[in-house]
């Protein structure tokens, strides 16, 4: 199966969990092709100044692969300087949120991965 960039759904969404401005999201597969072992499979885009607020994950865990640029994660609550190449990690139970501080789009590859139900 392959994806061409012109067919995935872009979203644009104000203030995401709490942070700053406009946060740009390609949903590079779609949570319904993601056969409930995942529920987010996307490239966030945010501008400078943007931010995603602080947030909780339960039953799941979240990586983020940082495409380019720069920027400041909460890892809960730490700040920790991020940039290309780096991973971000926030496991079940755990909060993170993430800030662009900088003058350049911060690119993220974002994964929601869902924890087996026992």
């Amino acid at each position: 199966m392959v994806f061409k960039s012109e067919g995935m759904r872009r979203e644009i969404v104000q203030n995401m969990r709490g942070g700053k401005g406009q946060v740009e999201i390609v949903h590079l597969v779609e949570k319904d092709l993601l056969a409930n072992e995942a529920r987010l499979f996307a490239k966030l885009t945010l501008k400078p100044g943007t931010s995603i607020g602080p947030h909780t994950h339960e039953n799941e865990f979240e990586i983020f692969f940082v495409l380019s640029g720069k920027g400041i994660f909460y890892d809960n609550g730490k700040p920790v300087e991020i940039e290309a190449n780096n991973i971000c990690l926030t496991m079940s139970g755990e909060t993170h949120s993430v800030e662009n501080n900088s003058n350049e789009d911060l690119v993220l590859l974002a994964v929601i991965i869902l924890l087996p139900k026992n």
